[in-house]
C-alpha cells in the first residue's frame, strides 16, 4: 500500500510539476529546472541550460530524515560565482498548495559558510534535517535554497531554487 501511495504521489508530481510560487511570484514551472523529479542527467543539463544562471536542483537518495541535494550548472549567464549557504527550508504540498514545514525549534543558528557551485558541472550537498524538522511523514515536499550570483561584497543577485521530492 505504501508503494502504491508513493507511486501515486510521484505520478501526481510529474504531471503537475513542482507547482507553487517563489518569492518573486513566479511558479517553479516558469523557472526552468525546478521540476526535477525522476530526471536523467541529460534532462537536468537541458533544464539547467534554460535557466538564466544555468542552474537546476535535484533531490536524490531521499529518506524521511534527509537527502542528497545536487546542483547542476550548465550554460546560463551568471556574472560572478554561484554560491549558496547552509540555510534551507522545507515545504509540503497540501491540497495543491505549498505550505512551510514548521521547524521543531524557533531560533535556528546557521553557519556563515559560502559553498561554491561548480560552473559547467555538478555540486552535491548532504542534507540531514532531523535536528530541524525531525522525521518527515509520507508526502510530497520541496527543499528551498537561496543561491547568489556573487560578484563582490555587496554586489550580488539572489534567487530561490527548489528541489521537489517524495517521502514514501
Amino acid at each position: 500500500m505504501k508503494k502504491m501511495f508513493a507511486l501515486v504521489l510521484l505520478l501526481a508530481m510529474l504531471l503537475t510539476g513542482c507547482g507553487g510560487t517563489d518569492s518573486s511570484g513566479q511558479t517553479e514551472n516558469d523557472i526552468p529546472g525546478q521540476d526535477t523529479t525522476d530526471q536523467t542527467d541529460g534532462d537536468l543539463t537541458i533544464q539547467a541550460q534554460k535557466d538564466p544562471w544555468g542552474l537546476v536542483l535535484a533531490a536524490e537518495d531521499v529518506t524521511a530524515t534527509g537527502l542528497t541535494l545536487r546542483f547542476v550548472q550548465s550554460g546560463g549567464e551568471p556574472f560572478g560565482e554561484l554560491q549558496t549557504g547552509s540555510p534551507y527550508w522545507l515545504e509540503r504540498e497540501e491540497n495543491g498548495e505549498w505550505t512551510a514545514v514548521e521547524p521543531l525549534m524557533e531560533d535556528v543558528a546557521w553557519d556563515m559558510m559560502a559553498y561554491l557551485i561548480s560552473m559547467d558541472g555538478e555540486t552535491e550537498m548532504a542534507v540531514d534535517w532531523t535536528a530541524l524538522y525531525g522525521q518527515l511523514p509520507a508526502g510530497s515536499y520541496r527543499l528551498g535554497k537561496s543561491v547568489m550570483d556573487f560578484r563582490d561584497t555587496g554586489d550580488y543577485d539572489q534567487k530561490d531554487y527548489y528541489a521537489c521530492f517524495v517521502v514514501a
